[in-house]
């Protein structure tokens, strides 16, 4: 009961204020969105599914991609799961839910929002045990550093492309928002890399050209004139 108080099947989620501080993209960022290359079919039958929650499609799917908070139920554990039968009723149950950010969400106070929901809502004998709180970055796709590392792509490519952001998690926050440096992604996985199942991999092509463009991207810094 608790769960289904938290989104809805669409996957919006129900707590209250959670998209408080979430901010729309701006012109330049729906530009980058709309030139993105996204082949919805070959999406849905790599990761066999029907339908995109919301059943969303062109750009909407590609803002819910890189610019919109998700709530996700990774899994759940409670009562007796071994051989045979056992009618008792469990005395306790465990979920495993993580939750995607977008930049000016603060971690602690999103905890504190999930606290006071199912506070409110009748469940303050839950118990929350938080792993991990990572807020998110992103960098201005007009800052001149981006320049130099389009450039180094191409070189290194043949061609690029540029998102707005991905749903990676690292420590990019840190630098964006207390260094006030840009920081950018540069991979060598494609859209079928599987990233993070257990079968996660990348092509050696693609590996080599990246750590060329690494390099670029050293040496373009090196010689630019551009200031962070």
């Amino acid at each position: 009961e608790a769960i289904k108080t938290l989104r809805t099947t669409s996957g919006k989620i129900l707590i209250k204020d959670w998209y408080k501080e979430v901010q729309p993209l701006d012109k330049s960022d729906i530009k980058i969105l709309r030139s993105f290359p996204f082949d919805e079919k070959e999406f849905k039958k790599e990761y066999g599914i029907k339908e995109f929650l919301g059943n969303k499609s062109g750009l909407e799917i590609k803002k819910s991609l890189v610019a919109e908070p998700t709530c996700n139920i990774a899994g759940i554990v409670s009562g007796y799961y071994g051989e045979g039968a056992k009618t008792v009723l469990p005395a306790e149950a465990r979920v495993k839910i993580d939750f995607r950010l977008v930049p000016k969400m603060n971690p602690k106070k999103q905890v504190m929002r999930l606290k006071r929901h199912l506070r409110v809502k009748g469940f303050s004998d839950i118990k929350i045990k938080v792993y991990h709180g990572e807020a998110a970055a992103r960098t201005n796709p007009k800052h001149p550093f981006v320049s130099d590392v389009t450039e180094a792509a191409r070189k290194s490519f043949g061609k690029y492309v540029l998102s707005v952001s991905s749903a990676g998690t690292g420590p990019m926050h840190a630098f964006t928002h207390i260094l006030k440096a840009p920081a950018i992604a540069i991979g060598s996985t494609y859209v079928f890399s599987r990233i993070h199942s257990p079968n996660e991999f990348t092509r050696i092509d693609l590996l080599k050209k990246t750590t060329k463009c690494m390099c670029l991207v050293l040496d373009n810094f090196a010689r630019s004139t551009n200031t962070l």
